[in-house]
């Protein structure tokens, strides 16, 4: 899976073409970017789409200062009995830092 880049402290926003996804048996698919922490841990970021289409996820600049060097996204699907299903490798995330000159 591709590397997915944050700019810290800025306005980020990633493109998630789901157009060719049947969501007949499907109840959402969910986006994920977590730290590299316990298994069980909270994600940073997580959204939720809930049928075909083309998206932009805005991350924020305070989600952005949330993350750390070794984050990672995937995509999980959840069927309709609420089964949980992993769509996706783990993917990385690249910090960008040198946008701009604050970042706070």
């Amino acid at each position: 899976m591709n590397a997915l880049r944050i700019d810290v402290g800025v306005h980020t926003i990633l493109h998630v073409n789901l157009t060719d996804v049947d969501f007949t048996d499907i109840k959402e698919i969910v986006f994920t970017i977590k730290n590299p922490s316990p298994k069980n841990s909270k994600p940073i970021i997580e959204k939720t789409f809930t049928e075909s289409g083309f998206y932009e996820v805005i991350i924020t600049p305070a989600e952005s200062l949330k993350l750390v060097e070794g984050a990672e996204y995937d995509f999980n699907q959840v069927l309709k009995d609420e089964t949980r299903y992993k769509i996706s490798d783990t993917g990385r995330i690249i910090l960008r830092k040198s946008v701009g000159d604050f970042y706070g």
